[in-house]
């Protein structure tokens, strides 16, 4: 009888993150074809480590480490490749650029960096409001010291302390972060900030760990939520209007060149301010869509990660977790189930999120997703049962009367609607 190996907490990071994982491998090889084979290779590197009995790293740090063992995977894969190239390929002459592979920075890499520029973030937010002003001044927009003197009423001596401090500050927070002791008051000659972050070629006085830091950090964010059966405004930093479904979840982050997104339940209607050289992006499940300046909805199906996107006005980009794409003009939607992505161009775009009139529109939608949907509109259960779920629903509903719409449903489709009990749940079945 063969061991059945027992899920560990990089195997399950490596499950959730499969399609990604095979699509960085990807971009990294340049073979989509040898992709898979070596995500093959990644899943039985991290069996292993885990057969071995090796300590996993901590949860959240566990995706970061997947990514990394298929870098090093792919690496290795370009390595073999490029050694075979040079057996059947001529020197190049003197003087030519060699030929090597690309290998940027991505997933992995960002993922680490994230974790120590938060800890950056948190050290800079603990600072005096003057010494993180003029820290940042300093390294980000590169004023000089005697500019920046003039302009706080201070003596270059000054400027040159809060700088010291705030730099300190940083240092004890990523030495904090990497689980090391925190050294005594500066003495003499420090280790560099890129020693610490681990990133090779930024010194202490790089820009470069700074505008990381803009990248990574976001400098406005919020999280919206909206009750059972509120349906809610939000008007962003930017001037971008969110209208926001009832039972909705959504977290919003602005940084220095981009504006993100992340909707976590529900249904939003964006109306985004246009702004070129900050492209507005909404991530929602495995999907992302992309967006300069438009209005359009986005809903996502919680219980299967489905995305529904329609557009009223403008254009946006939509690609689906299996990395299909399309761009959609005003009146046209697509729907994205599992890794099918069906687009529709009825042309109606005045029939782009109905709700926010008090509406819903079902064009042979199931019952159960139905069900599901005018769920987030009231405070009594609902159940469907299976054998009823998948029948199809076509028709307008009020929201206001959603209740009892649906216990008009017998006459339409073959089901009993009751309920179990005064007060409590209603039952929506098939026929006895």
């Amino acid at each position: 009888m063969s061991a059945q190996l027992s899920p560990t907490p990089l195997l399950s990071a490596f499950q959730e993150s499969y399609p990604e994982v095979v699509r960085f491998i990807a971009r990294r090889t340049g073979s989509a074809q040898d992709a898979r084979e070596l995500a093959h290779d990644t899943w039985i590197r991290l069996a292993e480590r885990g057969a071995a009995g090796d300590e996993a790293p901590p949860a959240p740090a566990a995706r970061a480490y997947v990514y990394t063992v298929a870098e090093n995977i792919a690496i290795d894969h370009l390595r073999r490749r490029q050694r075979g190239h040079e057996r059947f390929t001529p020197q190049r002459a003197d003087g030519e650029a060699p030929l090597r592979e690309p290998l940027t920075p991505d997933i992995a890499e960002r993922l680490g960096h994230r974790q120590a520029l938060d800890a950056v973030a948190a050290a800079l937010a603990a600072l005096p409001a003057r010494s993180r002003d003029i820290f940042l001044a300093d390294r980000l927009d590169g004023a000089s010291h005697a500019e920046l003197a003039a302009q706080h009423g201070v003596s270059v001596k000054t400027i040159e302390r809060e700088v010291m401090r705030a730099m300190d500050g940083v240092e004890a927070a990523l030495h904090r972060w990497r689980g090391e002791a925190v050294p005594p008051a500066r003495t003499g000659r420090r280790r560099a900030l890129s020693a610490l972050l681990g990133v090779a070629g930024m010194g202490v006085g790089s820009a470069g760990v700074w505008q990381a830091w803009r990248r990574y950090v976001p400098e406005q964010s919020l999280t919206l939520a909206t009750a059972p059966g509120r349906i809610r405004q939000q008007t962003l930093p930017d001037g971008s209007r969110l209208t926001l479904d009832a039972a909705t979840q959504l977290e919003v982050a602005y940084y220095a060149a981009r504006r993100t997104t992340r909707l976590l339940a529900g249904s939003v209607f964006f109306d985004v301010a246009r702004d070129p050289q900050r492209p507005f992006t909404i991530a929602a499940g495995a999907h992302e869509v992309t967006v300069l300046g438009t209005r359009f909805e986005v809903a996502l199906q919680e219980n299967t990660g489905d995305l529904q996107v329609a557009v009223e006005s403008g254009q946006v980009r939509v690609r689906s977790g299996t990395g299909a794409q399309c761009v959609l003009g005003a009146g046209e939607r697509v729907r994205i189930e599992g890794a099918q992505l069906t687009v529709s161009r009825d042309g109606d775009a005045a029939a782009v999120a109905p709700w926010r009139e008090g509406w819903l529109d079902f064009q042979h939608t199931p019952l159960g997703e139905v069900v599901a949907r005018l769920a987030r509109y009231g405070t009594q259960p609902i159940e469907v049962a299976p054998e009823v779920a998948q029948l199809p629903v076509v028709g307008r509903v009020r929201i206001a009367d959603s209740r009892a719409w649906l216990r008009l449903l017998p006459g339409s489709l073959p089901v009993q609607v009751r309920e179990r009990g005064p007060g409590r749940s209603l039952v929506i079945e098939g026929r006895g």
